[in-house]
Order: structure tokens, then C-alpha cells, then sequence
């Protein structure tokens, strides 16, 4: 019994002491309640209120307050029928007695901030209030607070009867904390905190993992391959719709069903987040991935088929499998991030750390009744966390399953943009191929010509001219014809894109002039050394060096009345180097060929090679001629 001066000063405010594991669970979960507390009953102005916490417990079916019945029993809630009740299905009746001084002033209000599954209120035989439905399928409140207001005048000096009647399952846990009686405005207060950290938030964080869930499917749906953003997608979807039940009241199907789909979702939402964490980062454990899928389908099979009594324990099993499963992963993770260096997985070890912490919290709080029975002490007052911290660790998750999908295609634009250059240089480069081929052809077809010009002289202009070599009266008319053909050869013979290897060029230069000063009875000292292995001669250099040393031959078979005739090449840093000497008679200027129209044709086309040539006299007698070309 209690009287205002009786009220109890001491309203729950903040933690109570429990093992550093949750502990630190409830500070992170801090993090995602909005500030508001993590207690069953928020903070509250002691004053004015009482707190009843000693009531009188009848386990009875009655839907009337069943104040003529025996077999009242006390009891202090807490009060968790699982652990105090030898049965927790059906109705339970409290009864609270208050003594008031005086009738209150104001309007007063009965305060349910925890319960389990549903309540209605009597003020002796008047009804304040009910959660809805007590038959099948039955309100559900287990998650949210019930206020009910006291007219005025109900609430009388003296003895007041208060009655709560309690509905439970068997599939649940039935439980009834303690509850207030007070100002209805301080209340309200307390119960739309309470309403909008237990409801409020979690309609609105449903909505955004499946906004995220959706997200993940229409990236999927887009990209088939990529099973992790589907299997992702799905197990967010799956999440939303279980997490319903925190705020759902009216159901559509029994308790029973409801309860069995709700406990089976976690393993069907934890199976298909662990395989798309597992796909995303590149893992592929078929054995543990099986274990996944059975678990998921095995779940619902047996909690369907399990007898009422033992539905509670195997969910507790199952609850253990999957914290055991996620821890799994976690473990997996921190190899495939740390050791092998995995970027995506080090993304994934901060999330998957927080489900395994709240999900062992959450475990532990669900399996204190059924196995766990030291810890009930510790986590007498605490609550649900995972829920709290889902929509942070569905967006962490979801981001760093984004963030790769943003970067693979920011890697496909670069790679298009890279291979959209790469087509145009090859374009490019084709179009300089084709002007080749056409360049190319081109040249065959100009070089069959010149073949055909070649062979039609040949046979015609060079066969006369051969005749008049054999033909011609004196030595100086038959060395002017061989000279012409030579010539013609040159013309009809080399193109301007050809190269010519230098030691081939100087034998054909050293053959020529040995048939020519053979014929005019000199000798020919040919002097070459061996560098010039390897040297090569454009056609305008092949030619014209020819003709420049055709015409210095010229020269000394015509004027020079010389014996020998030395031609020394030489290769040297600055280039190439050809001598042409003789020992004639006369000095360069008693040679007035030297001064005339051949000195200036040898002069010309040294100077279109950018060559050098002098003249010089040589000792005792006779002249030279030199050529440095720089090559």
C-alpha cells in the first residue's frame, strides 16, 4: 500500500551496473537512441508521482477485475512470468492498493512503460483503459508504453483499488515492470519520450533501411552479376519487415505464427547478409556458405514445428547460431582485411564488429530466462539494442558496397575514356598505314614503270649506246659513251626512297673506274679502309658522288696525260672522305677544263649534297680532287 508521503523519491535514472560487455553495448547504442535514455521509464520529476512497484498477482481468465477470487499472491515487479510463473499463457491480474490524503487537484494518469504482451487498467470496477484485442490475434505492446488518464473525481481519499490486467503467450515473454501513477501532463511527458524512442524511431529507421534495401536492388537489377547488392538488398528488406514487430499492434496472423516468423527472420536476415558480405569482398567459403542457407531454411521448419513449451529454448538456439555465424564473419573479415589486405573487408570490420557486440547483447537479454539465469540480475532493467544501432549499420555497410560501385564505374569511364583515345590513335595510326599503303603503292606502281622505262632504254638506248663503246673511233668518244650509259643506269635504276650500302656503292664505283683507266692505258691505285662497313648512301648521295668522281675521271683521261690515278676513301669523325689524285702533267691552273663547266657542275652538286670540294696539286706533279662529305 502506498500514501503520498510514502512516494518513492527514486525513479530508475541511467545504467545499472552489469559485466564491461554490455556496458560498453550501451554506450555505443548511445550513439543511436537521440540522447534519450536507455532505461525502461525515461527521467522523471520525482515529484508528485508513486511508483508501484508491490502488487498481488492472480493468474485467472477473467475478463472483469476478479476481486472476490482467493489465491492473491504477492508480488514485486519486475515481474517476468517465465521466471516467477510456472505458466505464462493466458491473463494475469495485479492488484495495487494506494492511499491518497486527499483526492488530487489535477487530472492523474496510470503509466505502463513496459509490458508484455498487452494490459487494460481498472480503477476498481472501472475500466481506464486497454492495449486492444485480448483474444487471438492478440494487441501487441511488448514494445511500446500504454497511458491511460484517471477522470476526474474516480480517484478518492483513502484505500484506492488499482487492477492491471496482463496478457501473455506462450511464444512471448510476459512481464510487467513497475508503473506510475501521477500528473497526467508529467506522464504524457514521459510517455511520448519513451513512445518516440520505441516506436518513433524505429517506423522511421524501417523506412530508410528499406530505402537502402531498394537502393541495393535496383543496383543489383542493373548489374546481375554483382549477387552481393542483391543478397544485400533482400536481407535489408527482410530486417524492415521483421522490425515491424516493435511497432506493429495489430497483426495478421496468431501469436504463434507471428512469433515464428519473426524469431525465423533473424536467421533468414542474418544468412543473407553474411553471404553478400562474404560475396562483396571476394570470399568464397562453400562449406560455411551451405551452413548459411540450411540455417536460414531450416529455421522456420523447426520453430513451426516445435511444441509450445520448448519454442522459447530452440529460439535461444538458433539466436546462438546466428551470433556465432556473425562472429564467424567478423573473424573471416579481419583475416581478409588485415592479413591478405583487403580494402573492401577493412571497410566492412567496424560494422561487423557493432552487430556482433549488440546481437550477443541482444542474445543474451533474450536467453536469460532459459539459460542464462546468472545474468538476470545484470539485465534486469535493460533493453533491445541491435534495432537501435541497424539503420547506422545498414548505411555503413550499404556505403561501402556504393562507395565500390562508384568507384568500378569511375574506373569504366576512365577506361573509356582511355580506350576512346587509344581508338582515336589507332585511327590515327590507321590512317597513316593507309596513306603508307597508298604511299606504297604508289612506288610499285612507279617503280614497275621506271622498270619498264628501264628495261625498254636498256634494250634500246642502251644497247646503242653499248654499241657506240665499241664502236667509237678513239678512246675519249668510247669512254663518253660508256660514260652515258653508266649514267642511265644510275637514272633508270635508283629511286629516291633507296638506300644503298656504301661498300656496294664503292664497288660498282671501283669497277667503272677501272674499265674506263684500263681502256685509257692507266692504272688504278684503289685505297680503302675498312670502316666504312656498315655505312649507308641515300640515292641523291649515290648519284651524285658518282658523277662528281665520273667527271674527276672524266678529267684526267681526257687532259691530264697521267699514268696512275689514286682514289683513297676513308671514313672519319666528321665524315666521309674521297681523294682522287693522278700524275699527270700541269698545275690546276694549266687545266682549263678544272675552270670551265665541269668544275662548276662538281662544284653544284657537291654543294646539293652539302659536301665540300677542293682542288689541290700534288707533288711533283699532277692534282687532286677531294670530297668530305659529313655523314
Amino acid at each position: 500500500m502506498y500514501s503520498m508521503d510514502g512516494i518513492n523519491q527514486h525513479l530508475p535514472s541511467g545504467f545499472r551496473f552489469m559485466p564491461l560487455f554490455s556496458s560498453i553495448a550501451r554506450v555505443l547504442a548511445l550513439c543511436f537512441l537521440m540522447a534519450a535514455p536507455a532505461h525502461s521509464t525515461t527521467h522523471i520529476d520525482p515529484a508528485g508521482f508513486i511508483e508501484l512497484r508491490d502488487a498481488e498477482f492472480l493468474m485467472d481468465a477473467s475478463e472483469k477485475p476478479p476481486t472476490e477470487k482467493t489465491g492473491w499472491v504477492a508480488q514485486t515487479l519486475p515481474d517476468k512470468w517465465v521466471s516467477n510463473h510456472a505458466r505464462h499463457d493466458g491473463s494475469g491480474w495485479y492488484r495495487f492498493r494506494v492511499d491518497l490524503d486527499a483526492a488530487p487537484h489535477e487530472l492523474y494518469a496510470i503509466y505502463l512503460p513496459r509490458l508484455g504482451l498487452n494490459a487494460e487498467v481498472y480503477l476498481g470496477a472501472y475500466k481506464l483503459g486497454s492495449g486492444g484485442s485480448f483474444d487471438e490475434p492478440v494487441a501487441r505492446h511488448w514494445n511500446r508504453p500504454l497511458l491511460f488518464i484517471i477522470p476526474p473525481g474516480l480517484l478518492q481519499p483513502g484505500q484506492n483499488e488499482l487492477f492491471v490486467r496482463l496478457r501473455g503467450h506462450a511464444y512471448t515473454q510476459p512481464y510487467l515492470f513497475p508503473i506510475f501513477l501521477g500528473s497526467e501532463v508529467e506522464l504524457r511527458h514521459a510517455f511520448e519520450r519513451l513512445f518516440f524512442r520505441n516506436v518513433t524511431i524505429n517506423q522511421t529507421t524501417s523506412l530508410i533501411i528499406v530505402t537502402i534495401g531498394l537502393f541495393m536492388l535496383n543496383l543489383w537489377w542493373r548489374r546481375r552479376q554483382e549477387t552481393a547488392y542483391g543478397l544485400f538488398g533482400v536481407s535489408a528488406l527482410v530486417w524492415a519487415a521483421q522490425s515491424t514487430n516493435l511497432f506493429m499492434v495489430e497483426i495478421p496472423w496468431s501469436t504463434a505464427i507471428w512469433e515464428t516468423l519473426v524469431n525465423a527472420s533473424f536467421q533468414v536476415f542474418s544468412a543473407l547478409l553474411l553471404i553478400s558480405l562474404l560475396r562483396f569482398v571476394g570470399v568464397d567459403l562453400p562449406r560455411f556458405n551451405r551452413t548459411l542457407w540450411l540455417m536460414m531454411i531450416i529455421s522456420p521448419l523447426s520453430l513451426l514445428l516445435v511444441p509450445a513449451d520448448f519454442f522459447l529454448q530452440l529460439t535461444t538456439l538458433w539466436h546462438l547460431c546466428t551470433v556465432i555465424a556473425a562472429l564467424m564473419t567478423l573473424v573471416i573479415l579481419l583475416r581478409e582485411g588485415f592479413l591478405r589486405s583487403n580494402p573492401d573487408a577493412r571497410t566492412l570490420v567496424a560494422a561487423m564488429s557493432i552487430i556482433v557486440l549488440f546481437a550477443t547483447h541482444d542474445w543474451m537479454m533474450h536467453s536469460q530466462h532459459h539459460l542464462l539465469f546468472w545474468l538476470q540480475p545484470l539485465l534486469q532493467n535493460d533493453i533491445y539494442m541491435l534495432h537501435f544501432a541497424a539503420p547506422v549499420l545498414f548505411f555503413m555497410i550499404g556505403m561501402a558496397m556504393t562507395s565500390r560501385y562508384v568507384r568500378v564505374l569511375n574506373e569504366f569511364e576512365l577506361l573509356n575514356t582511355e580506350l576512346e583515345q587509344r581508338v582515336r590513335e589507332k585511327h590515327a595510326q590507321l590512317e597513316v598505314s593507309f596513306m603508307r599503303m597508298r604511299e606504297m603503292e604508289r612506288e610499285k606502281a612507279t617503280r614497275e614503270e621506271r622498270e619498264r622505262i628501264h628495261s625498254d632504254l636498256h634494250d634500246d638506248v642502251g644497247a646503242k649506246l653499248l654499241s657506240l663503246v665499241y664502236r667509237a673511233g678513239s678512246p675519249e668518244n668510247a669512254d663518253l659513251a660508256r660514260s652515258a650509259l653508266q649514267d642511265l643506269r644510275d637514272v633508270v635504276s635508283r629511286t629516291l626512297d633507296d638506300t644503298f650500302d656504301l661498300e656496294d656503292v664503292l664497288a660498282d664505283w671501283r669497277n667503272e673506274s677501272e674499265q674506263r683507266l684500263r681502256d685509257a692505258a692507266i692504272d688504278l691505285d684503289w685505297r680503302q679502309d675498312g670502316t666504312v662497313s656498315g655505312l649507308k648512301l641515300t640515292q641523291p648521295q649515290a648519284l651524285n658522288i658518282g658523277r662528281i668522281l665520273r667527271e674527276g675521271l672524266s678529267n684526267v683521261i681526257r687532259h691530264a696525260k697521267a699514268s696512275t690515278v689514286r682514289l683513297t676513301v676513308s671514313v672519319k669523325s666528321d665524315g666521309l672522305h674521297i681523294r682522287l689524285e693522278d700524275d699527270g702533267v700541269g698545275e690546276l691552273r694549266e687545266r682549263p677544263c678544272m675552270s670551265g663547266r665541269g668544275l662548276l657542275n662538281m662544284q653544284n652538286r657537291a654543294k646539293k649534297l652539302g659536301a665540300v670540294l677542293r682542288h689541290y696539286s700534288v707533288d711533283p706533279h699532277g692534282f687532286g680532287v677531294e670530297l668530305h662529305l659529313p655523314m
